[in-house]
């Protein structure tokens, strides 16, 4: 039996489309115009870094499965099980192919480290746009504390990209951010929802 409100209609896949371009050049241009121009720093060297491929490469796939599966087993303590079946019930309906997931997650990953970790981080350091970051994503909600102790463990996760985009550059944060999105959304993707909740 189903739910009223449980099964959403999938949105239109160009409203998916739109939505990620919006993420990806929206985000991420103001990015790079808030580096180049505004800030005056020479965008390859933020974007790229001083280290070799083989070195931020392997670290930004590591930084993002281990940020990744400490999510998801957090997700799954009996004590965020309605947060999870929340995220579930909001995110399937957008998450149904491969393809989405992957698109919503490169455009994610690339167009809000960007702007996060390359603009806002130079004027706000790394503390401060970690936590505006979980904050403007609605993580920290003082009136939810399930929510907010998922958003906790996303802000350290943020805090960890923002030491790796400062110390490599900004592509291992995005490989991470890209990799955790990704892993997220095909779990939530996957979850069996229960019929308690």
């Amino acid at each position: 039996m189903v739910r009223p409100g449980t099964d959403a209609v999938p949105p239109a896949r160009s409203t998916i489309r739109v939505l990620a371009a919006l993420t990806l050049f929206g985000m991420g241009g103001l990015g790079l115009l808030l580096i180049g121009p505004v800030q005056g720093r020479d965008v390859r060297s933020v974007v790229f870094g001083n280290e070799a491929w083989s070195v931020w490469a392997p670290a930004g796939l590591l930084l993002g499965a281990i940020t990744a599966a400490g999510a998801w087993w957090l997700l799954l303590r009996r004590y965020l099980v309605p947060v999870t079946e929340r995220y579930t019930r909001l995110l399937r309906p957008w998450i149904t192919d491969r393809a989405d997931r992957w698109m919503i997650s490169f455009c994610a990953g690339v167009g809000e480290e960007l702007l996060f970790r390359g603009a806002l981080q130079y004027w706000l350091g790394v503390p401060l746009t970690a936590i505006g970051f979980v904050a403007l994503h609605g993580y920290l909600n003082p009136r939810d504390a399930r929510v907010s102790v998922y958003g906790i463990y996303l802000v350290l996760c943020m805090f960890a990209y923002g030491l790796l985009a400062e110390r490599m550059g900004l592509l291992p944060a995005m490989i991470a951010h890209v990799l955790f999105d990704v892993v997220l959304l095909d779990r939530l993707h996957r979850h069996r929802i229960s019929a308690d909740v």
